[in-house]
């Protein structure tokens, strides 16, 4: 915290313990925290709206001269006031209390009896010292499942970080449905024999689930689809995507491929357009990762299409083809 001060005593929290929001928006961040006493307390906190605030032991307060995100705690033996500008401060308010809660809070069945749903009495000023606050999460080389990723943003959440930049896509995956080219997951998203397959997707009714899991919790999910390099997943679905036409296979192993998207024929641009059209319908956050990264020229030098390019734009360099 950017200042804390510690008080005396402690404030225990039961089924008595009544949550008092001014609003319906602070009502939905209560309820999200009210949850993890009803599954790991076996009690659940009364929650009210509007006119009785006063009668709360946890009450919300907004303060309008503080930044978004940032928030006071007051916490004595008889109540708790928390004060913020928006949802956001009070939402992380409510992590911090997580976090001076027992261990046990984070269980998914009814604790210990003996657990003392306590926190100490303390005084905290608190406030984001950066605005982008990222996890970088790679699901394309290993897929990840869908619950552990909820997991993850609910354990980002805790921490009070915003963003996850969630890489979906590169040599040994495709991780993302895309409508309208179904191999890209059908083929593109699994590596080895039958026997012993690497691989998985998420369709888009998933990536809808991940989305809505992290707006309640503060965490935007900010995609990563990767050209020119790192796209061979998409190649092995369609061949006609690289300079070479060839057939290849998705890797087990992470390398680097030489094999990247041609930029010489109009086919590939569409297929970009196509797949960037669904990504940024499907996801609502400021920016798209591109990638851009590692990007070997050796095919884009020796093919005939991407030439004719770079002699029309006039460019001396393949790499130039790129930007």
């Amino acid at each position: 915290p950017a200042q804390m001060v510690p008080g005396s005593g402690n404030y225990l929290f039961s089924g008595k313990t009544v949550f008092a929001v001014e609003n319906e928006e602070q009502a939905e961040v209560a309820r999200g925290f009210i949850a993890l006493f009803t599954r790991a307390a076996g009690f659940t906190p009364k929650l009210t709206v509007g006119d009785d605030a006063e009668k709360g032991n946890v009450r919300f307060q907004t303060d309008a001269t503080l930044k978004s995100e940032a928030y006071t705690l007051e916490v004595s033996p008889k109540e708790i006031i928390i004060e913020a500008s928006d949802a956001k401060g009070f939402f992380y308010a409510l992590q911090t209390i997580r976090q001076l809660l027992p261990a046990a809070i984070e269980k998914e069945e009814v604790a210990d009896k003996k657990v003392k749903w306590s926190i100490p009495a303390v005084s905290i000023q608190d406030e984001p010292r950066f605005g982008y606050r990222a996890l970088l999460l790679d699901a394309a080389r290993y897929f990840i499942p869908k619950e552990n990723v909820l997991r993850i943003i609910d354990c980002m959440a805790m921490l009070k970080i915003n963003t996850l930049h969630f890489h979906l896509t590169d040599d040994n995956g495709w991780r993302v449905e895309i409508k309208k080219y179904p191999r890209l997951t059908e083929v593109g998203a699994w590596a080895g024999p039958d026997h012993n397959r690497l691989g998985g997707f998420y369709t888009q009714e998933d990536i809808k689930e991940l989305i809505a899991y992290g707006q309640v919790r503060n965490v935007e999910i900010i995609p990563e689809i990767e050209f020119p390099a790192h796209i061979l997943s998409a190649v092995v679905a369609y061949p006609w995507l690289s300079c070479t036409g060839l057939q290849h296979e998705v890797p087990t192993q992470h390398f680097i491929s030489r094999d990247l998207l041609c930029v010489g024929k109009e086919s590939s641009l569409q297929f970009l357009r196509d797949v960037l059209d669904e990504t940024v319908r499907l996801f609502p956050s400021s920016y798209i990762n591109i990638g851009g990264d590692e990007a070997v020229y050796t095919r884009w030098e020796e093919c005939p299409d991407c030439q004719k390019v770079m002699k029309r734009e006039g460019l001396k360099k393949a790499s130039e083809l790129q930007g």
